[in-house]
């Protein structure tokens, strides 16, 4: 389920739950009980409805075109890590949900920063499909022979600035931005925490590849396309053999928390409406003329409580209006008597 809030939910959730307070105060003090607890379902079905709830899959169409969206992806070593579809290196299954998660965002501008020990705009924000898909295609991880550990939020200013460089050319355009990667924290200090300005990450997501068990990463020689022959091995004082990478959730989750964005799990096979579907709120506030939304939508079923209530309290008030009038008008005549 999704929604889509016509005022921004910041303001319409407090100010729904002060009214329902004072309702259910009301019906527990109050003389008319049944009244003030009518009113409590009202203000309640009428919050669900100005919520837009919804299910199933949405169609940003043209209004994704209102959205830069950047792309934070782990080229380090441990990209390589061989325990994604069944033997695959995880950064397989980080290119693919990059081009399927562009194919559900038709028109956005697109961006691409890769990091291992340092960070790098592959691609500024552009709107040309085609130059997206050739970024994608030629990420490779980090030569092997360089690889000196690396920080899971080295990106971390780079991202802040091409946010903020994003929001003084266009201001109206959402941003977005998907962090994929394996959170192993493999720098000799402490992962600086991500800070983006406030405003600047309207959604998007965290998106975590490898398993507990971890997996063997194949070694970048830097000579062509191909992964070398052999596996990174392990040289660390207590270890031997081939080298094994593992996920770090926990740390992914703190990514995601730092950037407000939710946290999900990625395994071949997985689609992406559900990473999409944090995007469609952004997009469709932008452009909800253009936008349309392939779900069904929820919010007209509340709003038909909303006709009843409303028309059973118009009803309960013409009637006590009606009770009153003739005592009115018997009062009116004894005084002019």
């Amino acid at each position: 389920m999704s929604f889509a809030p016509v005022i921004f939910w910041w303001l319409l959730l407090p100010l729904a739950a002060v009214l329902m307070a004072g309702c259910l105060w009301l019906a527990l003090t109050g003389v008319e009980r049944i009244a003030w607890l009518r009113r409590t379902a009202l203000t309640l079905l009428l919050l669900l409805t100005l919520l837009r709830p919804g299910v199933g899959t949405v169609d940003l169409s043209a209004a994704s075109a209102q959205l830069d969206v950047i792309f934070v992806v782990d080229t380090t070593s441990s990209s390589m890590a061989e325990d994604y579809a069944k033997g695959k290196p995880r950064l397989d299954g980080m290119k693919a949900d990059m081009l399927a998660i562009a194919d559900k965002l038709p028109g956005a501008h697109l961006s691409l920063i890769s990091f291992d020990q340092d960070a790098v705009v592959k691609l500024p924000l552009t709107s040309d499909r085609n130059a997206f898909d050739n970024a994608v295609d030629i990420l490779s991880p980090e030569i092997t022979l360089y690889s000196r550990g690396s920080s899971v939020t080295v990106a971390a200013k780079t991202l802040q600035s091409r946010l903020a460089a994003a929001q003084k050319s266009h201001p109206e355009r959402a941003r977005v931005v998907f962090y994929l990667g394996d959170g192993e924290q493999t720098a000799s200090t402490p992962p600086a925490p991500f800070q983006p300005q406030q405003g600047l990450i309207s959604a998007g997501a965290v998106l975590g590849y490898g398993t507990a068990a971890g997996g063997k990463m194949k070694e970048n020689t830097g000579f062509g396309a191909a992964p070398g022959p052999g596996y990174i091995q392990d040289n660390s004082s207590d270890g031997h053999g081939d080298a094994i990478s593992k996920i770090d959730e926990n740390m992914l989750k703190q990514i995601a928390q730092q950037l407000g964005v939710p946290y999900q799990h990625r395994q071949a096979g997985d689609g992406v409406d559900s990473v999409t579907g944090s995007v469609a709120g952004a997009a469709l506030k932008l452009d909800g003329s253009s936008g349309s939304r392939a779900q069904f939508e929820l919010y007209w079923i509340f709003g038909l409580g909303v006709l009843a209530l409303a028309g059973w309290e118009l009803f309960d008030t013409l009637r006590q209006w009606r009770s009153i009038q003739p005592r009115r008008k018997k009062t009116t005549e004894q005084v002019g008597r």
